[in-house]
């Protein structure tokens, strides 16, 4: 039985914050020789940019190789943290959203994060929602049971919206050959993460609820989890 193991995604998170930061950073600092000062410790912007490059490459190999979430074979979907095998017979369709993750941590500090997530709808049974997984799931379950359905090319589209988005951000840093990101660049890219926050999610959560039924909720500063999915 060959298994195809899929692992969280959420350190992407990590690095989009980590990416947001070097943004920051390289359109404060005109000059990409420009000198950054942290108590004792010097060190020139283009140098910082390949360290992040490097951070970058590392968090990306070590999570994709450890502590996997499920897998994928031809008799169904194996979730490892409630050891259960669903059968594909079991299955009446599977999804791919967004669903936004509304975060406390000390101090009061508050964020909101886009769950990639993979929504199993079984036919007799609650659905189960896996938090933080890759498109790349739904495709591979595509292939290996043609006749399920799925949102394919709706979460399809919002991934290349979410790749462009990322992808300009990148570019603007370490391939430009400006020197230095401009103001109106920078609140662009702002503008339209507001929109990859808020419409976006909504809109897929919306289209999943008219189609399967009232099971997914994002959260909100009062009130979390309250999708009626087993979450995982």
């Amino acid at each position: 039985m060959k298994k195809i193991k899929f692992h969280s995604i959420y350190y992407r998170f990590i690095l989009f914050i980590l990416a947001f930061a070097i943004l920051v950073i390289n359109m404060i600092m005109a000059d990409k020789n420009g000198i950054i000062q942290f108590y004792n410790f010097n060190i020139k912007l283009w140098k910082l940019n390949y360290i992040f490059i490097g951070i970058f490459i590392a968090i990306t190999l070590i999570f994709s190789f450890v502590g996997w979430k499920f897998y994928v074979c031809k008799e169904g979907i194996y979730l490892r943290k409630i050891d259960l095998l669903i059968p594909w017979e079991d299955i009446d369709a599977v999804s791919h959203v967004w669903i936004n993750e509304w975060s406390r941590r000390p101090h009061g500090c508050q964020y909101l994060y886009n769950r990639k997530s993979l929504v199993i709808y079984r036919k007799d049974n609650k659905p189960i929602c896996i938090y933080n997984i890759s498109l790349l799931a739904l495709y591979i379950m595509k292939i290996l049971k043609p006749s399920i359905k799925t949102n394919i090319i709706v979460a399809t589209f919002a991934t290349i919206f979410n790749i462009a988005l990322n992808f300009g951000i990148l570019y603007s840093v370490f391939s430009r050959e400006i020197e230095f990101i401009k103001i109106e660049l920078f609140l662009s890219y702002i503008i339209v993460y507001i929109i990859k926050m808020t419409l976006v999610p909504l809109v897929m959560v919306k289209y999943e609820n008219i189609k399967h039924g009232n099971y997914l909720f994002h959260d909100n500063a009062y009130n979390k989890n309250s999708s009626k999915v087993i979450q995982l």
